[in-house]
């Protein structure tokens, strides 16, 4: 009954998910000690150093007014938009250039869908990377994430399988099982910055910190 209580009352409820939050993040990293403890980079301990620290969401901040131009896009290009105290690093959210000036990206709300791109000029933090490929490859990689709109989304969406999805596994598969692999730590998930750091993109802009 007391539990009951304690889940009642707002105060306690609101920290209820960070508390479970953090008995499965160490789960996770008790099975994986070597990206928990020997990687910086690896999405374990980035979320755990953020936890430490008061970062548990996407992060905040106030819309962007830059003008940032778009046109020189291409179908299979990464776009990365973030805010600042983001618990999962400098990006907090990642999308597929489709064409049209299309993203194809995923939401709670409304799982794996294609949307404007232009909403991406509100993020403080951008980058806009093109994967080092054929275009063939590019083409597949789009009409694969393309293939799975509908699809359900799942914030913490591990590599594996192809039920749930977040914003990054999608784009990391479509290239994945094109024989391109952008995760250069083989990580248990896959978070927007990582995109950034694999040597099989080139930037092609980037504004922010």
């Amino acid at each position: 009954m007391q539990i009951i209580s304690l889940i009642r009352n707002k105060k306690y409820r609101m920290l209820l998910f960070p508390v479970i939050f953090l008995i499965l993040l160490a789960l996770i990293a008790m099975d994986n000690i070597q990206l928990a403890s020997g990687r910086r980079d690896s999405v374990i301990y980035t979320y755990a150093n953020s936890f430490l620290k008061g970062e548990i969401g996407s992060g905040y901040g106030i819309a962007s007014n830059d003008k940032v131009s778009f046109a020189g896009l291409e179908p299979g290009d990464i776009v990365l938009g973030g805010w600042p105290n983001c618990a999962y690093g400098r990006f907090s959210h990642a999308g597929i250039y489709v064409g049209d000036n299309m993203v194809l990206e995923g939401y709670v709300d409304y799982g794996l869908s294609a949307q404007e791109l232009s909403h991406y000029l509100n993020y403080s933090e951008l980058c806009l990377l093109r994967v080092e490929a054929s275009r063939e490859i590019k083409d597949k990689a789009v009409a694969y994430a393309l293939a799975h709109q509908g699809q359900m989304f799942y914030p913490v969406a591990f590599k594996q399988g192809e039920r749930y999805w977040n914003c990054s596994k999608i784009i990391w598969q479509a290239y994945n099982v094109q024989g391109i692999n952008l995760d250069i730590i083989n990580d248990l998930w896959i978070a927007p910055e990582s995109f950034s750091a694999s040597p099989s993109v080139k930037i092609l802009y980037e504004k922010g910190t």
